[in-house]
């Protein structure tokens, strides 16, 4: 599965301030995008979403910058997911038409248990505990 760099670029800074979590002081934006490689006209745009879903905060002035606004053990990829893009794990889409064929029915029931299926692994998955396996350096997960 190929992510959208929107999501790409947004867990990135997610993990970055959880990385950090116990630091005294907020994380500025160029510190963000220096150490995960990020574009800072994109990273902007999605701290904005990711704030107006209650993942992070920002403070203002010289010291300012970026922070979580809860543990990272509270923060899933789900909530990246759902605060960026949420259509990405949203169900899938009825069809609009009142003829549907059994074939359509069938297929629409495997693509809602994958949706199901998807959301929980990544409700699974929290910032902790990728933050746990980058500094043991088991970065590799299996689905």
């Amino acid at each position: 599965m190929r992510l959208p760099a929107k999501i790409e670029y947004a867990y990135k800074a997610v993990l970055e301030l959880a990385l950090r979590y116990n630091s005294d002081n907020p994380i500025q934006i160029n510190t963000l995008c220096e150490a995960q490689r990020v574009p800072k006209k994109f990273l902007v745009q999605l701290l904005l979403r990711l704030k107006n879903a209650n993942i992070v905060n920002s403070s203002r002035g010289v010291a300012g910058g970026y922070y979580l606004t809860r543990p990272p053990s509270r923060i899933s990829l789900a909530d990246i997911f759902r605060a960026i893009d949420d259509t990405i794990i949203g169900s899938p889409k009825k069809a609009r038409t009142s003829k549907i064929s059994d074939a359509d029915r069938l297929i629409s029931h495997i693509l809602e248990d994958a949706s199901r299926e998807t959301v929980a692994r990544l409700e699974g998955v929290t910032f902790d505990r990728l933050v746990s396996q980058l500094k043991s350096e088991q970065i590799t997960y299996y689905i």
